[in-house]
């Protein structure tokens, strides 16, 4: 949270937040953050009957909101905030004012604080924030399951229509990617493809479960690491029974047919460009 608000000295404007509650500030500080404010401010304000009134300018913003962006525009002040919520708010106050400092009092401090948040909302805070190629970055760990629930969180009215879709089809991209490298993996099990294997589906069975568990995974958190996966299987027996007395295919390499889909995987998802993802 934002430390509260103190009132500072020599204060000639006072903005009035929903619910009343009121922050003493500065015209000339007001202006010099926001254009909007500076344009307001040129504009000759009626003259109170009681000189000792300080002007009052109604804004309708959340107090805890405004607080924490009159903290970032104010010289010397502390602007952090831990809050999602508050700070989905103070970025729909930049935007609404114009000011570029909020947006900028963000950049540096965004990596370091939110770095544990859902990639959705790392990539949501990042679009509002202009930096384009780290919410890049962050969308490559979306899932579609988070995506699913964007609607009831508050950093979804940050994203513009066009920075939706252009994940959307990222995501789609992504995962008919996915389905082909796994679809091919399962085509190399079943017609050999350099791994030895029994052609009885009770051989195959095992091996495909692991495709299956890995696909899901993988949907499931686009950065699933290798070393990851494979501890999933680090307990399952490195070789396979024959399925048959006469079956001469008694040794599968797992260990090795994981890490050969998951390589595929993860270099697809590093690979896959940001810019034009259903490129070929």
């Amino acid at each position: 949270m934002a430390a509260e608000w103190q009132t500072p000295l020599g204060a000639d404007v006072v903005l009035r937040a929903s619910g009343g509650k009121e922050f003493h500030t500065h015209k000339i500080i007001l202006s010099l953050a926001s254009p909007v404010f500076r344009d307001m401010f040129s504009v000759p304000q009626p003259t109170s009957i009681d000189s000792s009134e300080l002007p009052i300018v109604d804004v309708n913003d959340p107090p805890e909101a405004l607080g924490t962006f009159l903290q970032i525009i104010y010289p010397g002040r502390n602007p952090l905030t831990n809050d999602i919520e508050t700070l989905a708010s103070v970025l729909r106050l930049a935007d609404k004012y114009d000011a570029k400092d909020v947006l900028d009092a963000h950049k540096d401090y965004i990596p370091s604080t939110y770095s544990k948040l859902p990639p959705i909302e790392m990539y949501a805070i990042l679009c509002a924030c202009g930096r384009e190629e780290e919410a890049g970055a962050a969308a490559r760990r979306v899932s579609f399951a988070s995506l699913q629930i964007l609607d009831s969180n508050p950093l979804l009215q940050l994203i513009t229509a066009a920075q939706y879709q252009r994940l959307v089809s990222f995501m789609t991209a992504r995962d008919r990617k996915t389905r082909e490298i796994v679809g091919r993996h399962c085509g190399d099990i079943v017609n050999g493809g350099g791994y030895p294997c029994c052609a009885e589906a009770s051989h195959l069975l095992y091996p495909g479960t692991i495709v299956a568990a890995i696909q899901a995974a993988f949907e499931e958190d686009p950065c699933v690491q290798v070393g990851t996966a494979l501890s999933w299987v680090a307990s399952a027996p490195r070789t396979f029974p024959p399925c048959r007395p006469d079956c001469k295919y008694g040794v599968v390499e797992l260990r090795k047919y994981v890490e050969a889909l998951l390589a595929d995987l993860l270099e697809m998802g590093r690979n896959l460009s940001w810019e034009d993802p259903h490129k070929k």
